[in-house]
C-alpha cells in the first residue's frame, strides 16, 4: 500500500512539473511580443537620449560655426567660397562617436527595466511591481556623419544648418532570441544666415559628404 502511494505521488509530482513547464511555455509565448515591443520602445528612448547627451559634451556650446565653415568673399562683399574646416569636424565627430559608444556600453551593463505591471497592461498595473531586466548588447560601434541643410531666410538671405548624426545597431535579448534595433539621432550643432547668394556650384551638390567634404562613415573600428 505504501509503494503504491510512492509511486503516485511520484506520478503525480511528474504531472504537476509537466504543468508547470506547459504553463511557463503559454505565457513566455504570450508575454514575448509584449516585452520585445516596450524593450525597444524603451531601449529607443534611452539610446537617443545617450546620444544627444554625447553631442552636448564633445560640442557643446563652445563650437561656433565660424569654427566649423569657413565663408569667403571678393572684395564687392560676393560670396566667392564655402568651405568645412574638416579637421576639427573630424575630431569633434571621432569623440562624439566614442562618448555615444560608451553610454551605450553602460545601456548594456544596466540593461532595460521593465515593470511586470506595464507588461501585463492595463493603466491601474502600469509602471508597478517588481521589474523584468532585458538584456541588451551593442552590435558593432557607433557611426556618425554630417548632414547639412539650406533654406530660404529672407531676400538675399540663406539659413545654413548643420547637423551631426549618429547611428547605432543594439541588440535585444529575450530568453534564447535576438531583436536587432537601429536607431539614430541627428542633433542640430550650427546655423548661421548668410547675406548674399551662395555660389550655386556649393548648393546644387547631390551628396553631402562631397558638399562639405567631412568625414568617412564609421568612426571607430
Amino acid at each position: 500500500m505504501k509503494a503504491r502511494k510512492r509511486h503516485f505521488r511520484k506520478w503525480l509530482a511528474f504531472l504537476l512539473l509537466i504543468l508547470v513547464a506547459v504553463c511557463y511555455m503559454i505565457i513566455d509565448e504570450s508575454i514575448r511580443p509584449t516585452i520585445a515591443s516596450l524593450s525597444e520602445a524603451r531601449l529607443r528612448a534611452i539610446a537617443v537620449k545617450a546620444m544627444n547627451e554625447a553631442v552636448r559634451e564633445t560640442v557643446g556650446s563652445g563650437v561656433t560655426y565660424t569654427d566649423l565653415i569657413n565663408i569667403q568673399k571678393d572684395a564687392q562683399g560676393n560670396i566667392t567660397l564655402v568651405s568645412a574646416n574638416a579637421v576639427l569636424m573630424n575630431n569633434l565627430a571621432a569623440n562624439t562617436a566614442i562618448a555615444a559608444q560608451e553610454k551605450i556600453l553602460n545601456i548594456g551593463e544596466q540593461g532595460i527595466k521593465i515593470p511586470i505591471g506595464t507588461i501585463l497592461g492595463g493603466q491601474l498595473l502600469s509602471g508597478r511591481g517588481p521589474s523584468v531586466i532585458v538584456r541588451v548588447e551593442p552590435v558593432g560601434s557607433v557611426t556618425t556623419d554630417f548632414m547639412t541643410e539650406f533654406e530660404d531666410a529672407g531676400i538675399n538671405q540663406t539659413r545654413h544648418k548643420i547637423y551631426l548624426i549618429l547611428n547605432a545597431t543594439v541588440r535585444i535579448l529575450i530568453g534564447n532570441s535576438a531583436q536587432t534595433v537601429e536607431i539614430s539621432s541627428q542633433v542640430l550643432i550650427s546655423e548661421t544666415i548668410i547675406i548674399g547668394d551662395v555660389p550655386q556650384s556649393f548648393v546644387e551638390v547631390d551628396n553631402t559628404d562631397d558638399l562639405l567634404n567631412l568625414l568617412p562613415d564609421s568612426m571607430i573600428e
